[in-house]
């Protein structure tokens, strides 16, 4: 059987600078590397891995993905990382809605929120790790 990993995530954007700027600003990813494509774009990297591509929408294109529900398209895309203090802080400073939960029996803290072009992103940290308790967690708690 063959093995894959995730390489990245294609996002369409009709502003490809604000999608640059949220995902540099929000995420703390950085702008590099894109080959000489004849259509402009970005490639946002997380250590040395283009983890983000950011591609023109022409606004009169049909969507490629449904907002409406899950099991009709994509729905989000999660990366799994560390830092959920300053993840939030950064959220707050920056006025992005997100909604959050302890999950997994307490075993994964979840945040949840949208960039400019309605993609859903979806941040998991280890509570463990992050010296969070169900007693400390400030949000819903799914089990």
């Amino acid at each position: 059987m063959s093995e894959y990993h995730l390489n990245h995530v294609n996002i369409r954007a009709t502003n490809l600078e604000d999608t640059r700027d949220f995902y540099a600003q929000i995420l703390g990813l950085e702008d590099g590397f894109r080959p000489p494509f004849p259509n402009p774009g970005y490639w946002m990297y997380t250590g040395d891995m283009p983890v983000v591509h950011i591609s023109p929408l022409d606004p009169n294109s049909p969507p490629r993905t449904n907002p409406e529900g899950m099991g009709k398209g994509f729905d989000h895309f999660a990366m799994w990382g560390s830092g959920y203090e300053a993840q939030m802080t950064v959220l707050e400073k920056y006025g992005i809605e997100y909604s959050q939960r302890l999950a997994g029996g307490g075993r994964v803290i979840q945040v949840f929120f949208h960039d400019p072009n309605g993609v859903q992103i979806e941040l998991g940290f280890d509570p463990e790790a992050e010296g969070i308790t169900r007693d400390t967690f400030k949000g819903k708690i799914h089990e």
